[in-house]
């Protein structure tokens, strides 16, 4: 039993990364691509909207990568699919909401106006490729969405149904003998 846990967890952990390279790559790839800067200037936005558009295009990518592999690979689920489908979607649009907009876009906040870091600025270079204080806070965020996103599966998705308890064979009874 205890190793079952534990391969669940471990299974759980690497998939929650993989999904996690997912949602940064595409997030990333995404960030790279197109040029916030030309778009604020025609649109006039008072906010990143570019980063909220990136954001979600990212948050679909892994949603759809961790519902497959969390439902066949960490859970072994057999439930019904539509059911779990839709529980996952909605677990997942609560830490989206709660983390992925709003830990995200308080931490930029927090992170340009307290610690006053531009969110543009390169923190880190790995083979040419730079990462931006806005990478950072993807990863920090990406930190407690995993958490929570494991109590929701475990608990409410793909919950087990719950084993009843073995009654004995009456046939298999012993009787006393005289």
């Amino acid at each position: 039993m205890q190793n079952k846990k534990f391969q669940e967890v471990f299974w759980y952990l690497v998939f929650g990364v993989l999904t996690t390279v997912v949602n940064l790559i595409v997030f990333g790839v995404l960030d790279k691509l197109i040029d916030a800067q030309w778009m604020v200037k025609i649109f006039k936005w008072d906010f990143d909207l570019v980063d909220l558009v990136i954001n979600i295009i990212a948050w679909v990518a892994a949603v759809v990568f961790a519902f497959f592999t969390n439902r066949t690979i960490v859970f072994h689920s057999k439930g019904n699919v539509f059911r779990e489908f839709w529980s996952f979607i909605a677990a997942r649009l609560f830490t989206f909401f709660a983390f992925e907009l709003g830990l995200f876009s308080l931490s930029i906040m927090v992170m340009e106006n307290a610690m006053h870091m531009p969110k543009e600025d390169v923190f880190l270079s790995i083979f040419g490729i730079d990462l931006t204080n806005k990478f950072l806070v993807k990863l920090f965020v990406a930190v407690f969405v995993v958490i929570f996103n494991y109590v929701f599966s475990k608990l409410f998705i793909f919950k087990k149904p719950k084993e009843e308890p073995k009654k004995e064979d009456p046939s298999e009874e012993k009787t006393e003998e005289a």
